[in-house]
């Protein structure tokens, strides 16, 4: 009886462990950090993409429209550049695209805090206490994010778009 206690403790902890949310940062266009922690209370839809991809440049206006939709709530955007591209062109880029969410530099690195990113663009759906609940592979609408977060079970799987 003692090692079935001990043995269900020790499962409880190893559970409660890889539960906790992850924490994380990005460096801004403009040099601030931006972490993970203090976006508590809020999705986060976390979108890797790259200015020479056609289908993140497709999908940076749901995204955009999700974000101004959310934006004073309960949700937010945070565009994470998969490429070295001086700020300043990543900025004109963007800005030449009227993209208003947030935008992040990671470089060519393709290991996140959820996993690699194999494809461009990639979304990965934070939930208000920071835990990875999805991830999108390929463009993703303002529709299917707002569908992800009204979810009622986090899903942990890889979604394929086809919008």
């Amino acid at each position: 009886m003692q090692r079935v206690v001990v043995t269900a403790a020790a499962l409880l902890m190893v559970c409660t462990l890889s539960a906790a949310p992850e924490d994380f940062e990005f460096t801004d266009l403009d040099g601030h950090r931006q972490r993970l922690s203090e976006q508590r209370g809020k999705w986060v839809m976390i979108n890797f993409w790259a200015t020479w991809c056609p289908p993140c440049i497709h999908e940076m206006p749901e995204l955009e429209a999700f974000y101004r939709a959310h934006k004073n709530g309960k949700a937010t955007v945070w565009g994470v550049t998969f490429e070295d591209t001086p700020a300043e062109l990543i900025r004109e880029f963007v800005a030449d695209l009227s993209v208003t969410y947030p935008i992040m530099g990671l470089g060519h690195d393709p290991v996140t805090p959820f996993g690699t990113v194999r494809v461009l663009p990639t979304t990965f759906v934070i939930d208000p206490d920071g835990e990875f609940v999805r991830r999108f592979e390929g463009p993703v609408t303002a529709a299917r994010l707002e569908q992800a977060m009204t979810d009622s079970s986090p899903q942990r799987q890889v979604t394929q778009s086809t919008d």
